[in-house]
């Protein structure tokens, strides 16, 4: 069984995340969502490469970008409004070929990134969304990603560690939480706990129950 330091990536593969954008992209109602997703990749920006330690520097997913798409909440007030998606949404647009989103696509964006389904979208959010986007890349999870979620340091993800690292997603959340944790782990061993491969499967499932893809 492999632990989760065997095979961490010590990056997002720009290719493999572009890949995550074009899925999304393809389906018109998302392509406002796939284009804030992208402005890592038009600014050139990847997750970071530092070590998997038990002493994470990140506390949350959203930490993990928050120095890259600080931008986005212009007035700092910890709330993204449509005004201010769209300007990033433009911004992006001009640098990597996507059409601006039209009133319907930004109204979109707005419920699929509100992870907790309360009728406002924070920064921690969006930036969570960001994060989860690029976190595993071909069966590669990327080195803070681990570091958020096995804070124990063991190479190995609990349920109470997978709950804790997933952002709140609103009614029903910690039961979707705990059914996606279990399912993986009960596909190969029952063991209780996520090896390497299984934590990349449970964030892969992650990412498509909360961006659709």
């Amino acid at each position: 069984m492999q632990s989760l330091r065997t095979r961490v990536s010590g990056r997002v593969a720009p290719a493999a995340q572009r890949r995550c954008v074009v899925a999304a992209a393809s389906r018109p109602s998302q392509q406002v969502a796939s284009q804030v997703l992208a402005a890592g990749l038009a600014l050139g920006i990847t997750l970071s490469g530092a070590p998997a330690l038990a002493a994470s520097p990140f506390s949350s997913l959203a930490d993990i970008v928050r120095p890259q798409f600080a931008f986005v909440d212009e007035d700092k007030n910890g709330v993204i409004t449509k005004q201010e998606l769209m300007r990033t949404s433009q911004a992006v647009a001009e640098d990597v070929d996507f059409l601006v989103p039209a009133e319907g696509q930004l109204d979109f964006a707005m419920k699929l990134f509100d992870l907790n389904q309360d009728g406002t979208l924070t920064t921690d959010e969006l930036l969570s969304a960001i994060a989860l986007d690029g976190a595993v890349s071909d069966d590669a999870i990327d080195k803070d990603v681990v570091s958020v979620f096995d804070k124990d340091g063991d190479g190995f993800v609990t349920l109470r560690e997978f709950k804790a690292g997933v952002p709140p997603l609103g009614p029903g959340g910690e039961a979707a939480k705990e059914y996606i944790f279990n399912r993986v782990d009960q596909l190969v061993n029952a063991d209780s706990k996520l090896d390497q491969q299984e934590f990349a499967n449970a964030l892969i499932l992650t990412r498509t129950a909360v961006l659709g893809y």
